[in-house]
């Protein structure tokens, strides 16, 4: 099943790349929100990597708001804490991943 067919795209080159891009960034919106419908359905990471082609860790990282909040909270200690040591950093993202791994067995 073909979406984009080539000899519908605008004939300039720049033209048909901007809107590819936007084909492109509305299937992304639309598998996430299908994601999301996947799970609310009771579907596992592990059925959705495998329609994905993806492993199931792929997909909780790149669809799961747990994953999207820890990436946020990473980024905004690591802003905070310029002076951590690599291994504190390490020591700190460890600890970040296991609250995640907790709160999902919790569920």
């Amino acid at each position: 099943m073909s979406l984009i067919a080539h000899d519908r795209l605008p004939a300039k080159p720049i033209d048909a790349l901007r809107e590819l891009v936007r084909a492109i960034d509305e299937c992304d919106e639309l598998k996430r929100e299908t994601v999301a419908a996947a799970r609310e359905a009771g579907a596992t990471w592990e059925a959705i990597g495998r329609a994905l082609g993806i492993t199931r860790q792929s997909a909780w990282a790149l669809y799961s708001a747990d994953a999207a909040a820890l990436s946020a909270d990473l980024a905004e200690s690591a802003a905070r804490n310029t002076d951590l040591s690599e291994d504190e950093a390490a020591d700190i993202a460890v600890e970040a991943v296991r609250q995640v791994r907790g709160a999902r067995r919790a569920r």
